[in-house]
């Protein structure tokens, strides 16, 4: 199991953006189908035309598993604290 996989499967699953939940409802309402199968389907799609595409080079994807990014945090960035780096208003 991925480290991902162990954070996600340690509290439930919630979409907290309002605009997607609202669209995928839509799709559940047209399609006549839960939203939670609207959600599985997606991933299945996304995870169908990940595998299409050409593959990172070997050495590009061991250094991803050695040095993994963390996980977003959900924090949004502070647009003018990175500014005000850089003098600018």
């Amino acid at each position: 199991m991925t480290r991902a996989e162990r954070e996600a499967l340690s509290a439930p699953f919630l979409i907290e953006d309002e605009e997607v939940v609202r669209a995928i409802a839509r799709l559940a309402d047209e399609r006549g189908t839960a939203m939670k199968d609207i959600v599985a389907l997606a991933v299945q799609d996304y995870a169908y035309r990940h595998s299409l595409a050409t593959p990172a080079p070997e050495w590009l994807q061991r250094y991803w598993r050695e040095h993994p990014l963390p996980l977003p945090s959900g924090l949004k960035a502070d647009k003018r604290f990175y500014d005000s780096l850089n003098d600018e208003e």
